[in-house]
């Protein structure tokens, strides 16, 4: 999937600003962020829907705070939160997809393994 550049990224209270170079804007909450943690630790508890809605519970009652975002390389960001999880790298089809409201997974299963 070919995405637009993303331009620029605004941290606010809960959620973040994201503007692309088609000129596209999105909002993403920092909670719909956290529950969609690609990490090998998280991604499998979003496989079906009860485990899904177990982590979106938990996720919903940790402290809400803003992240430090880091560039990974130029294909992704990772957020670094004070508590919970930080290992997900979120490429940059991923977080589009957030901000469009679809699956970040795109409607694949979490595979432990070589590829």
């Amino acid at each position: 999937m070919e995405i637009p550049e993303l331009n620029r990224l605004e941290r606010r209270e809960f959620d973040m600003h994201l503007t692309w170079s088609d000129g596209t804007e999105h909002e993403v909450t920092y909670d719909d962020l956290r529950h969609a943690c690609p990490c090998a630790k998280c991604a499998p508890q979003r496989n079906d829907d009860q485990s899904s809605m177990i982590l979106r519970r938990s996720v919903e009652k940790l402290p809400k705070e803003m992240p430090t975002v880091r560039p990974v390389g130029n294909y992704a960001l990772s957020f670094d939160w004070n508590n919970g999880c930080s290992s997900g790298i979120h490429r940059f089809e991923r977080i589009w997809r957030l901000g469009e409201k679809l699956d970040p997974d795109n409607g694949k299963a979490y595979v432990h393994g070589a590829w």
